[in-house]
């Protein structure tokens, strides 16, 4: 038999805050807290708390009960059969594997509650069925040992979840949505990063053991815009700059927790295995999963689920290439506003400068360069530009590749082309995706098309004044191999004793050899690019390549 004790005896459980509760039973604007303590054999002392909602004022601590019951049917209180005591309180929830119940070995035991008004913490009383709960109550249910009239005070209080609601599933991300990878092996790992806000992931190809350490470190050290901060306990922070003035770290007060597959690891140190996703969050990102309280350690432990979609980082954005005004060799018209005409075909990045006033445009720009330099030319297409033509010597014409295209950046961004009007300092680069890097793609389902981004690294060489330097050869006679060459190349085609002069894109003198045919010349010395190589009236492109 087990009933009400009559009198307060021993320790009770510490309180359990409301805002700590996940289920609340009943109704109403009035609110109270029910924690009841089982003495296990094998689960130990665990106590399970619950919200009860009301309207109107007072209720019984029966009716309390009774509302826990019927809106949770894990619960099962028994009553007496005129409803004074309770008999037995049994729980039994398949999900956390308990079936815990009153009745202890002897068969006898007697369960009290301790009573504690939050308007007056140091209330504390033992109650009986009678007693009356108020708005903001906290009702302690827990055992009392027969023979020494000691309550049972709870290892652990769980907090009790609604059994009907939906669980939140963790958020992931598979490996074949990851757009930037790190290191190289055959073994993959993915690391998620969940700010308050904004969740990001890297992939990281690896052999052999590796730690999460080893992927952090190796991430930080590919990509610029990730690092982490260690402090004296550990990971102390994850920084990512998305933008300049818009760089996501952790909130004030917040930590780090890591999730190996969607369970707590070990951190830092966690071992990874092919298919690995390791996710570290702030628990300002999540929704709150469980709360228990450890009384070894007086600790309040709070899980929490972490449901926001994952985006791909995207490879880091290459530096574009550019070139500054002072390095421009040849200009066009006349003004006090200045801007510079980039062109970047497969091989080669060549740029002029253009002077003006008033209004004008990338057009204007393009139509008076190719007025005043009669090696530059555009043609128009049905839909816009449809090529830039630079005639480097006769026989060596640099336009776009078959099938390929022309896309136009105003300083670094995508523009109007064409139409871009035009500011002083301006840098127009027009580029074919040839020459460029992706950084970035888009597949847009409604046009089932895949969109790309580029970013251009090559080095963009000044063009010299038209009939200066290496534009005034007049033919291509001789030869060279191999093309590109790496230290030496062999030359054809010429006359015995004769002098090459070895030309920049700039038209400035870089090396001169004596030659005859067959002659092998040495630029090993020389730096990575494309030249020119004039021989008499005679000249040949050359790229260097170590």
């Amino acid at each position: 038999m087990l009933t009400i004790g009559a009198m307060a005896q021993g320790a009770s459980n510490p309180t359990v805050p409301q805002s700590n509760i996940l289920y609340w039973t009943g109704t109403g604007s009035n609110r109270a807290v029910v924690s009841i303590t089982w003495n296990d054999a094998v689960a130990g002392n665990l106590a399970i708390a619950w919200g009860v909602q009301w309207n109107g004022g007072n209720v019984l601590v029966r009716d309390i009960m009774d509302t826990i019951a019927a809106y949770d049917s894990r619960l099962t209180v028994t009553w007496n059969s005129s409803h004074s005591y309770i008999n037995n309180i049994r729980y039994t929830d398949s999900n956390m594997g308990l079936d815990v119940e009153g009745v202890e070995d002897n068969g006898m035991a007697w369960w009290w509650y301790n009573w504690k008004d939050y308007r007056d913490t140091s209330k504390q009383s033992n109650g009986v069925m009678g007693d009356y709960v108020a708005n903001g109550d906290f009702i302690d249910w827990m055992p009392m040992d027969p023979d020494t009239y000691e309550s049972e005070v709870a290892d652990y209080i769980f907090i009790a979840k609604d059994p009907n609601a939906t669980v939140a599933e963790e958020s992931s991300i598979d490996v074949s949505q990851i757009r930037y990878w790190v290191g190289e092996g055959s073994k993959k790992a993915i690391l998620a990063v969940n700010w308050a806000d904004t969740a990001l992931a890297w992939g990281y190809r690896f052999e052999g053991s590796k730690s999460v350490s080893d992927m952090m470190s190796a991430i930080a050290a590919a990509d610029p815009r990730f690092s982490f901060e260690m402090g004296s306990y550990g990971l102390d922070d994850i920084v990512f700059v998305a933008a300049p003035g818009d760089t996501l770290r952790k909130q004030a007060y917040s930590y780090w927790e890591g999730k190996n597959n969607g369970i707590i690891d070990a951190g830092m140190g966690q071992a990874l295995a092919d298919g690995d996703l390791e996710k570290w969050a702030e628990p300002a990102a999540g929704t709150v999963s469980d709360i228990m309280y450890i009384a070894e350690w007086e600790w309040w432990s709070i899980s929490y689920t972490y449901t926001k979609a994952i985006s791909p980082v995207n490879v880091p954005v290459p530096e574009e290439a550019t070139i500054d005004a002072s390095e421009i060799l040849y200009w066009v018209g006349e003004g006090s506003k200045k801007a510079i005409l980039a062109v970047n075909w497969a091989d080669t990045a060549l740029a002029w400068g253009y002077r003006f006033n008033g209004s004008k445009s990338v057009s204007d720009m393009m139509n008076d360069i190719a007025t005043a330099d009669p090696r530059f030319s555009i043609e128009m297409g049905s839909y816009g530009l449809d090529d830039i033509v630079f005639v480097v010597a006769p026989d060596d014409t640099l336009r776009k590749q078959a099938y390929s295209y022309w896309e136009s950046k105003n300083n670094g961004v995508m523009d109007a082309g064409m139409v871009q009007p035009l500011a002083d300092g301006d840098l127009e680069k027009w580029a074919e995706p040839a020459a460029g890097i992706v950084y970035d793609s888009t597949y847009w389902a409604d046009y089932n098309y895949w969109s790309y981004s580029y970013a251009y690294q090559m080095e963009i060489h000044p063009v010299s004044a038209p009939h200066v330097g290496i534009a005034g050869a007049d033919a291509v006679a001789i030869s060279v191999f191999p093309n590109p060459t790496v230290s030496e190349m062999t030359l054809r085609g010429i006359n015995e004793n004769s002098v090459a002069v070895l030309y920049d894109m700039r038209g400035s003198v870089v090396a001169t050899y004596t030659v005859g045919n067959n002659s092998r010349i040495d630029v090993s010395t020389v730096a990575n690019g494309i030249y020119m190589l004039r021989v008499g009236n005679m000249s040949v492109k050359v790229i260097v390549r170590h």
